[in-house]
């Protein structure tokens, strides 16, 4: 059921990207974005800054970008589904390609986002610090991140919500929110260079 279910997620995320949710708007992911080459790495490349209208620029998960595009394009009520849909689409196309949080290949570095990008590792590891490590330590927290959207207490979900359900201590963390792209930015920097895979058959249990 678990590989059923995660392999009918990356076909939805994949009829998403090529084909927009909207009958009124035809442009959909892949009218821009068309080349299956140059979109390989993206997965691998979050979270990074994501360069938004200012003052809304800021570090960003793959599934938190891909929400506030679908969001800035179709308007949906909930962006989520759509979201966690196209996050394991490129999740999947972008398996084997070695980790790089901020760095895409064939795209330019800019300094200033991989700045904000070492910021964002630095609050993390301070969140981490606070929320998790009495129960955690950090190499074993890290791994499990490669494996989302994955299933999880009989439902397949992303590792942002995974995080806003857990809530051990402290005050309640949003999917959306930048402490989950910090949070997320810290443990993905002990997996650089690591090669990223969508496992369909790797299960989270519930925890506290």
């Amino acid at each position: 059921m678990a590989v059923k279910d995660l392999q009918a997620l990356v076909a939805q995320g994949r009829r998403l990207w090529t084909a927009s949710p909207d009958p009124g708007d035809p442009v959909a992911c892949a009218t821009c974005h068309y080349d299956p080459s140059k979109t390989r790495g993206w997965a691998a490349s979050f979270p990074k800054f994501k360069p938004l209208p200012p003052p809304h620029g800021r570090v960003m998960t793959l599934l938190q970008a891909n929400a506030e595009a679908i969001q800035r394009h179709y308007g949906p009520a909930d962006p989520l589904p759509a979201a966690t849909a196209i996050t394991a689409y490129l999740m999947s196309h972008g398996a084997g390609v070695p980790i790089s949080p901020g760095i895409s290949a064939g795209q330019p570095v800019f300094p200033t986002r991989m700045q904000a990008l070492a910021a964002s590792v630095a609050r993390g590891e301070r969140i981490f610090a606070r929320r998790c490590d009495t129960c955690h330590k950090t190499a074993d927290a890290a791994s499990p991140i490669v494996a989302f959207p994955c299933p999880v207490g009989g439902r397949v979900e992303p590792i942002e919500v995974f995080l806003e359900r857990h809530r051990p201590s402290g005050q309640p963390l949003e999917w959306e929110g930048q402490a989950v792209a910090d949070l997320i930015a810290y443990l993905m920097s002990h997996l650089a260079g690591r090669p990223l895979g969508l496992h369909s058959g790797h299960t989270i249990k519930e925890g506290p």
